[in-house]
């Protein structure tokens, strides 16, 4: 085992509790007012978390998410991570699933928010080149990603108890979802909500959930 010292300085300094398997997922901790959130160091550290623990065995990992959204590229790099990882992981969300971080909720196997947490889903934000076939370049380019977030959710909804109960095809799930982010600058939803539209499988404490050893029996 860890002596205390040195697992307390990995959580805290590198997010990561290795005779437990949990990863620590939050902004990068800097001398500023403003939460970066996803971003390259925030990504990276977590990819390395995720491969070290795979390295060691495959049994369950726990990511405790406490984070805003982000960096879209950052985000699928840490997607990457979680669904091509031999481990079965499961997410613990504080606070928040916001944007990028909401988007990258949907790679794990297991989907568990604590009770106060909401989620926001929304188009990200583009900067244009000034120069015209750059600008063009990255419209079409957000255009294709903003398609395959909504592919992201889609592919969660369709199992949801909202879609078995009004027995929805993929294509209205689809014109919902996209309905929805139309409508609103930031669709939020509580963790009941989130839960309903698939987006969340279960709030901590709640059902078959009620602590960890249970949510790591569930990942097994």
């Amino acid at each position: 085992m860890t002596p205390l010292s040195d697992k307390l300085s990995n959580i805290h300094h590198y997010g990561i509790d290795i005779d437990n398997r949990e990863i620590f997922l939050h902004s990068y901790v800097a001398e500023c007012e403003e939460e970066p959130g996803v971003d390259y160091r925030s990504a990276v550290a977590f990819e390395k978390n995720i491969r070290y623990l795979n390295s060691i065995s495959s049994e369950p990992i726990i990511v405790h998410m406490h984070m805003p959204g982000g960096y879209w590229s950052d985000c699928l790099g840490m997607f990457d991570s979680v669904t091509l990882s031999k481990s079965p992981i499961g997410f613990i969300v504080y606070s928040k699933a916001e944007s990028a971080s909401g988007v990258l909720l949907q790679s794990a196997k297991l989907r568990i928010l604590m009770p106060n947490t909401y989620m926001l889903i929304h188009y990200g934000s583009l900067s244009v080149d000034s120069e015209h076939m750059a600008a063009v370049s990255n419209m079409k380019w957000n255009e294709s990603e903003s398609q395959k977030m909504i592919d992201i959710f889609v592919e969660r909804c369709i199992k949801s108890p909202m879609v078995k109960e009004k027995k929805w095809k993929r294509p209205i799930v689809k014109k919902h979802i996209i309905s929805q982010l139309s409508s609103k600058s930031d669709w939020i939803l509580s963790a009941e909500e989130a839960v309903y539209y698939g987006f969340a499988d279960g709030v901590y404490g709640h059902g078959i959930y009620k602590n960890i050893e249970a949510i790591k029996r569930k990942l097994k």
